[in-house]
C-alpha cells in the first residue's frame, strides 16, 4: 500500500472518530466517547478571559434528567471530576484557560469524566437490582443443574483471551454450557457481546445463556444483538425449564 493511500486511509479514520462545527460562537466537536445510553458524548469549546474553555455544556445532567437520577449523578460528578483532572461545578464538566496546543487532551478528559460520571451513576443505582438478579441468577442454576454449576468461571475465546463468564457447567471435556449475567446497559450488552462471541468463534464452542437482570428494559435492539451473537437470551427471573434450554 503506498503512502498517500495510508494517508488517506488515516484522515478517513480522523474524520470517522470526530466531527467539529460552529455554532453561535462556540465549537462543538462531536467525540467517540458514548454514555451508556448509546449516545455521543459532545464537548463545547468557547473563549474565555485566559484561554479556552472546554465542556461537556452541561450534557450529562441532560441525560440523568431524562433518566430521573440527577441526585445520584450529583454524588458522583464530583469525586470523577477529581480523578480526571477537571472541575465540576453548575451541572458541567470543565477545564479553563487551555491553550491550543493542549485541547486534544481537554477535550478528552471533559468527555471521558462527563461519560464515566454517568456509568457510575447507572452503576450506584443498579447494585440492589443487580444483587437481587444475581441471587436469583445462583438459585435458578443450582436448581437446574445442581453440582455441576460452578460460579464465576473463566473460559479462552477464539482471540486467546480469558474471559470470565458468571458460571458454567462442568462436563467431562470442561464447559458444555456458560451462563452470563448481563445488565440492560449498552456498555453491559456490548461486554457481554464482545465475550459471547469470541466464545462462539472457537471450534465445537459451548452452549451459551444470555440471562438478563432487567429484560424489559433492555432495549430489543440489544436484545437481538446478543442473539445474533449466538447465545440464548432469557430473564435472570426465568424459570428453571428456560435456564435448562439449548439453542
Amino acid at each position: 500500500m503506498s503512502q498517500s493511500e495510508l494517508e488517506t486511509i488515516a484522515q478517513d479514520v480522523l474524520k470517522a472518530l470526530s466531527r467539529a462545527s460552529v455554532r453561535h460562537g462556540s465549537v462543538f466537536v462531536a467525540t467517540s466517547v458514548s454514555y451508556p445510553n448509546g449516545t455521543g458524548v459532545s464537548v463545547r469549546i468557547d473563549q474565555g478571559r485566559n484561554g479556552l474553555t472546554v465542556s461537556d455544556d452541561g450534557y450529562a445532567e441532560v441525560i440523568a434528567e431524562d433518566m430521573g437520577v440527577v441526585p445520584a449523578l450529583y454524588r458522583v460528578a464530583s469525586k470523577v471530576a477529581e480523578r480526571a483532572g477537571v472541575t465540576y461545578d453548575a451541572g458541567s464538566f470543565y477545564v479553563k484557560d487551555v491553550d491550543r496546543n493542549l485541547l486534544p487532551a481537554a477535550i478528552a478528559s471533559v468527555a471521558n469524566a462527563s461519560s464515566k460520571a454517568m456509568e457510575r451513576t447507572i452503576a450506584t443505582l443498579e447494585q440492589p437490582r443487580l444483587k437481587r438478579s444475581r441471587e436469583l441468577f445462583d438459585k435458578r442454576l443450582r436448581e437446574a443443574f445442581g453440582i455441576e454449576v460452578a460460579f464465576d468461571v473463566d473460559f479462552r475465546g477464539s482471540t486467546g483471551k480469558q474471559w470470565e463468564f458468571s458460571a458454567g457447567i462442568v462436563s467431562e471435556r470442561g464447559f458444555s454450557r456458560l451462563f452470563e449475567l448481563v445488565s440492560p446497559s449498552s456498555q453491559g450488552v456490548a461486554f457481554a457481546n464482545m465475550k459471547i462471541s469470541d466464545v462462539r468463534l472457537i471450534v465445537d464452542p459451548p452452549t451459551i445463556t444470555a440471562a438478563l437482570i432487567d429484560y424489559d428494559k433492555t432495549e430489543p435492539a440489544l436484545r437481538a444483538v446478543l442473539s445474533n451473537a449466538g447465545s440464548l437470551v432469557i430473564a435472570a427471573g426465568a424459570d428453571v425449564q428456560s435456564y435448562r434450554m439449548l439453542q
